[in-house]
């Protein structure tokens, strides 16, 4: 049937994507300060990763010496959706593109808010524990509505309409 084909095709580029993605972030301090076309590299992806991540040194994970392409909750956000990713076909069928309640999108969003507005308001700093988990509970969240919301998508807009009614 089309339709799993399309699926899968949709399910393998989001997983795709999102190993380049952690990829980059591993591979921006693993190049970091070498010469020519790899230390070009390097600079290229921080410069990426830097319009979506402040990148601040204290807020970093490091590797190799050099602090990760993003911050740890992003570091965490990412590698979690990769999670995610990965296990969302066991989880749940790819032919189910009925989104979850907003509710399981909500709570980690609010969490995270919690955590950053406390921090803001000097009322509780957060800590690398804390950015850690509350950006991998979103991270972890987001695949099971990316997935199905894409998948819909492309069904709804990409799927020949039926010309001849069906019997």
């Amino acid at each position: 049937m089309q339709t799993k084909r399309y699926q899968k095709i949709i399910y393998s580029v989001i997983l795709a994507i999102s190993v380049l993605w952690c990829g980059g972030i591993i591979l921006a301090p693993y190049w970091s300060g070498s010469d020519g076309i790899t230390g070009d590299i390097s600079e290229g992806i921080y410069s990426f990763y830097a319009k979506s991540c402040h990148q601040q040194t204290e807020r970093s994970h490091h590797l190799f010496g050099e602090k990760l392409g993003v911050c740890s909750r992003c570091t965490s956000i990412y590698f979690a959706f990769l999670l995610g990713v990965i296990l969302y076909p066991f989880i749940r069928k790819l032919s189910n593109i009925d989104l979850p309640s907003l509710f399981w999108l909500f709570i980690p969003v609010g969490l995270m808010l919690l955590d950053v507005g406390l921090d803001i308001a000097d009322v509780q700093k957060n800590s690398f524990i804390t950015r850690e988990i509350t950006g991998a509970i979103i991270g972890v969240v987001l695949p099971f509505f990316i997935i199905p919301g894409t998948i819909r998508i492309f069904y709804e807009y990409f799927t020949p309409p039926d010309v001849i009614p069906k019997k």
